[in-house]
């Protein structure tokens, strides 16, 4: 859990409070600046963040991960008693060389997994649309071409509002909940996810203030359940047995036929 120790400060109030600032410091003084800049910049950047990394919301979009996760939920239902079924048993033993124990406690895993990937992303996403509404914040397009004042507080034209960016706070909070459970490939995972969050400037979307709001809320929230919620409970089926991402594929994969 190396990574997760090293992502706790995130949701102290000390760096609550410089996010705060942050925000505060982009919004009223660097946001219109820096976009206006991105608009100079050579044409291949926007080809790159419209044709390789904007599609990538579409892949990863909040929706398809919960109706995914709550399909693993719905299939696993009552696992403990399919597996008392010998022939059942014996087709999960003989095919991935697991014992009675670890077997379930493999699908619990995956069970606690699903729903903590489920309650991150239902929460931050009704946090984000949430302050989107109070906040009314302008869209760049809305601002610069339609003549919008930069704050509409209690807006309820949701297409309008850009504060935080609803694409950078799943973004992060996927890569908080892939970080959390495989431990592994934290750099590549965040980097990624930035550029998913850059890609909202270059589409015209959303300010840099945005983005740092987007970010912060996607990934405090997963991170807050975690430590209140899930932490004990899966670590302790961690420390009994070593839980590998292939594992859980094979599981899944094998259970079709149970």
């Amino acid at each position: 859990m190396m990574y997760l120790k090293k992502l706790r400060f995130l949701t102290s109030l000390r760096f609550f409070f410089i996010i705060t600032f942050t925000i505060i410091i982009f919004f009223n003084f660097l946001d219109i600046a820096i976009f206006k800049l991105s608009r100079s910049f050579h044409g291949v950047f926007f080809q790159f963040f419209k044709e390789l990394i904007d599609p990538l919301s579409d892949i990863f979009d909040p929706l398809n991960i919960i109706i995914i996760c709550v399909l693993i939920l719905v299939f696993n239902t009552n696992i403990k008693y399919t597996l008392l079924n010998k022939d059942k048993l014996k087709v999960i033993r003989n095919n991935l060389g697991f014992s009675l124990d670890k077997t379930i406690s493999l699908f619990n895993y995956l069970s606690l997994l699903c729903k903590h990937f489920i309650l991150s992303i239902a929460i931050a996403g009704i946090l984000c649309n949430l302050f989107k509404y109070i906040f009314g914040v302008s869209r760049p397009k809305y601002f610069f071409l339609e003549g919008y004042d930069r704050v509409n507080f209690f807006n309820i034209e949701h297409k309008v509002s850009s504060f935080p960016s609803g694409h950078t706070q799943a973004a992060f909070t996927l890569a908080i909940l892939i970080i959390i459970y495989s431990n592994k490939h934290a750099l590549y995972i965040i980097v990624l996810a930035s550029l998913m969050s850059f890609s909202r400037i270059f589409m015209s979307m959303h300010f840099p203030s945005d983005l740092i709001a987007g970010a912060y809320l996607g990934a405090v929230v997963p991170l807050i359940l975690y430590e209140k919620i899930y932490r004990n409970e899966v670590e302790k089926i961690k420390k009994k047995y070593n839980i590998r991402f292939k594992d859980l594929i094979k599981l899944m994969y094998w259970r079709i036929f149970v």
